[in-house]
This record gives structure tokens, sequence and C-alpha cells, in this order.
């Protein structure tokens, strides 16, 4: 089981990084649009989802399976949406890195007894990258040149 939650946290951080990267290529209609201003709410939504929701989500999982030397990762600040405060955040391409270093750890961890919170955050994860890839069908819809 341990084995099977792991691959689907990476490919799910795999599938955001991919996602991220489409989206960053300077190659592609929407980074060319003259009016970008126009586009600026979704791209907004899309920077809010991989920059603060994603991040602040791996490290609430991160802490449900208990990683030891969490506190030794390096932790940023991000600003919660619904709470307004921030909260320690730890981004997917390094998450992903980390995942393939230490990746007997990770197993060892999701071995331990069973975590129903793990799941809610994995099904999180899921559902803001699902998010992005839509965000990022529509703003690739809404850009004209």
């Amino acid at each position: 089981m341990s084995i099977q939650l792991y691959d689907q946290i990476a490919s799910i951080l795999r599938r955001a990084e991919l996602a991220n990267q489409h989206y960053q290529t300077e190659s592609l209609k929407w980074n060319l649009d003259p009016h970008k201003a126009e586009h600026q709410e979704i791209r907004n939504e899309l920077k809010e989802i991989y920059e603060v929701r994603l991040p602040l989500t791996i490290v609430l999982m991160m802490q449900v399976i208990e990683l030891p030397g969490i506190n030794d990762l390096i932790l940023h600040e991000v600003l919660h949406p619904e709470l307004q405060t921030f909260q320690l955040a730890y981004g997917v391409t390094p998450t992903l890195y980390h995942m393939e270093e230490y990746k007997s750890v990770w197993l060892t961890c999701l071995e331990s007894e069973e975590k129903p919170e793990l799941v809610h955050y994995i099904n999180d994860l899921r559902r803001f990258v699902l998010q992005f890839e839509n965000l990022l069908g529509d703003l690739e819809e809404s850009v004209a040149l």
C-alpha cells in the first residue's frame, strides 16, 4: 500500500510540475498575448494554486506522514488565501526531489498506521492540479492572437 500512496503523490506532483512548465513556456500564445491584463484573473488563480495552495497542502501532508527531518527542510512562508495569515509551505519541485532522494524514508513512513487525513490531502492535491490544468485550458482558449 505504501508504494501505491508514494506513487500516487509523486504522480500528482509531477503533473503539477509539468502543467506549470507548460504555463511558463515563453513561446506559447498566452505568454505572447499583447492583452495580458485582460486575462490577469486567470493568471492570478494559476499563481495562487501553484505557489500557495499546492505548497501549503504539501506541508500538511508531510506533517501527517510524520516525515523525520521535516523541520530541516527549507520552508518558505506564503499568505493563506482564506485565513490571511502567513503559513509555512514547501514547493512542488523541491518535494519531488525530496521524495526521490528519501524514497525509502517516505515508504517507511507511509507503511505505518492508516491515516485518513492523508487521503484527504492527496485528494486536495489532485483537485488543485485539476483546477490548474483546467484554468490553463481556459487561458489558452481565451487568448486570441
